[in-house]
This record gives structure tokens, sequence and C-alpha cells, in this order.
């Protein structure tokens, strides 16, 4: 997906252009979420069976665990370098909402064409029975898409392994409803 910036003049012929602050925004979000995946995915090879749990958000990331803090910032640490030696790949998580979304929308589109798209008509129960096979068989499809196509808008939508310029700018700690959670903020420089 690419993003384009646009001038005050072109504001009016928007399309699929965006402002540059929201532009940088939606860039720092992505950088901070493929640093929270590199992060989770080096601490569950580190520690298999752990929790965690990640959201981030413009200023970084927040980790869920049952890892301390001890445990989770030198590997956060591993994380931005390894990301920053173009280790990109770990950007990417298996159990990211990322995948469920895609999921989601495909089986949506699956059902709804299967049941016959946007036929204004009541459909009786029988038609609905006999299209039964066709939905199944539709979401079976995007069932087996959805993890390709999930990746897929990780590694071009969702996150953005480029953390050239990203560094670690302070790291906050506590706990919340009995996991350790680690507050990762992170800066651009240039």
């Amino acid at each position: 997906m690419e993003l384009q910036y646009t001038s005050n003049a072109a504001a009016g012929n928007m399309g699929s252009r965006i402002s540059q602050p929201l532009l940088d925004l939606f860039r720092r979000i992505q950088r901070n979420h493929a640093l929270e995946h590199a992060t989770i995915n080096l601490l569950t090879q580190q520690y298999p069976g752990a929790r965690i749990v990640g959201i981030s958000g413009p200023l970084g990331f927040s980790l869920y665990s049952s890892l301390t803090a001890e445990e989770i910032v030198p590997a956060t640490r591993r994380a931005l370098g390894a990301l920053q030696s173009g280790e990109s790949s770990l950007a990417i998580h298996a159990n990211c909402g990322t995948n469920l979304v895609v999921t989601a929308v495909l089986t949506t589109v699956a059902s709804f064409l299967g049941l016959g798209g946007n036929r204004r008509s009541r459909q009786s129960l029988s038609d609905l029975a006999h299209r039964l096979p066709q939905v199944v068989l539709l979401n079976v499809a995007a069932l087996f898409l959805a993890e390709p196509v999930a990746r897929w808008v990780q590694g071009h939508v969702t996150t953005n392994a480029d953390l050239s310029t990203t560094e670690i700018s302070a790291v906050f700690t506590d706990i919340q409803s009995g996991l350790h959670r680690v507050r990762v903020h992170t800066r651009q420089v240039r």
C-alpha cells in the first residue's frame, strides 16, 4: 500500500492521498508494531510458553506478559538491532490481530457471495439450505487464503520493518491484572 503526501492545494482531490501529519502518525505506528512483533518473536523463542500480549501505538508499544521487564527489555533491544540489520521477517507474527481481521473479512465476503451476494428478494429457507455447501466451500477457500493474505497485509500495511531511524527513548513498567506491563517508547532520529 503506497500512501502519498498531498498539499493543501491538492486537498480537494484526496482519493487515496492523506496529509503528511497523518502519514507520519501511520508510519510511527507501523514501525512500533514491527518492533513489538520482533520483540515477541525473540521472547517466545527464548521463553517458550510465556504469555505475551502486545499493542502498538504512535508512542511505542506495550507488552502484557508473565515475563518481567528484566527479561523483556533486553529482547526489545535485540529486536531493534535485528530489524536495523535487515531481519525484516521478525516484523511478522502468526498471532497478530491483523490475521483475525483478514480472516473475518475474507470469510464474511465468502459467506456474502455464497448466499447470493446482494440479492434484494427474500430467499426461502430451502434456497439458503441449498446454498450451504457453496458457502462452506467458499469459506474453506477463504480460510486457506487467510494466512498468506494476512502475512502480506502485515508485511505491507500494518508493519514497517525499516527501523533505521528508530531508537528506544524510554521504558516504563508496572503490574496490571497480575501481568507485567512493559511500555516501550520510541522516537525517530535523523
